[in-house]
């Protein structure tokens, strides 16, 4: 393995760094901290498949590694935020949440073992999951303890559920006229958050995802 290979297993460890400091910054109840190391967290998600692909660096152990990783960022990490939003009177609860967390280790081991050649994941992935915990956790908080492991029981069925959802370049093949639908509706997302003070993009933008995936899936299987 030459140099080229260990830039994007780098940026991969950071990932997982940033999700561990994240956690302790949690457990210390530095929230504005931790949730700038979460967005480190994705940040380096995101650099490590980029350099990856750009430097032609792919290897079966910047694959493995990034599933390990992705299980502490997007999976510990979101689990953990979930039990500081219950009550430690009610263990069991709490407990409820590790669900969530045994949905996205199952997910990412699919993904290692079953990979799609297609231009959809099979699933929710982890990040997008997570991404809906931590908007639950700071735009709807508190709300009734029994809410946050259902939130983790979804979840979890999500990620593992047989959805076709769009990878980036799957994005190619949903028409122009759905596309600006979409922007238009983020845009409204944005004038909602404006006027009552409430971000909105990320459940609309899971939303808006979700159809684009389904009926792109059901556009193309038709013309086949």
């Amino acid at each position: 393995m030459n140099l080229r290979h260990h830039i994007p297993n780098t940026c991969t460890l950071l990932n997982a760094f940033s999700g561990m400091a994240a956690i302790f910054f949690l457990s210390q109840g530095g929230i504005d901290k931790a949730l700038f190391f979460w967005g480190l967290c994705y940040f380096f998600d995101v650099l490590d498949g980029f350099s990856a692909r750009y430097l032609k660096a792919e290897s079966d152990v910047g694959k493995q590694l990034d599933s390990l990783a992705d299980a502490i960022s997007f999976g510990v990490l979101p689990t953990y935020f979930l039990f500081t939003l219950c009550e430690t009177g009610y263990p069991l609860l709490s407990l409820g949440c590790i669900i969530y967390l045994l949905g996205v280790i199952l997910r990412l081991a699919r993904f290692n073992v079953v990979e799609s050649k297609t231009i959809f994941f099979q699933g929710l992935s982890s990040p997008l999951a997570a991404l809906l915990v931590g908007w639950v956790g700071i735009q709807l908080a508190p709300l009734p303890l029994y809410c946050y492991p259902l939130l983790a029981s979804l979840l979890a069925f999500l990620t593992n559920a047989p959805l076709p959802l769009l990878k980036t370049q799957g994005f190619h093949h949903v028409p122009r006229h759905f596309l600006m639908f979409a922007g238009f509706v983020l845009v409204l997302g944005i004038g909602l958050q404006l006027l009552f003070e409430i971000s909105l993009l990320i459940p609309l933008g899971l939303l808006l995802y979700l159809l684009l995936s389904l009926t792109t899936f059901h556009r193309l299987k038709y013309k086949s």
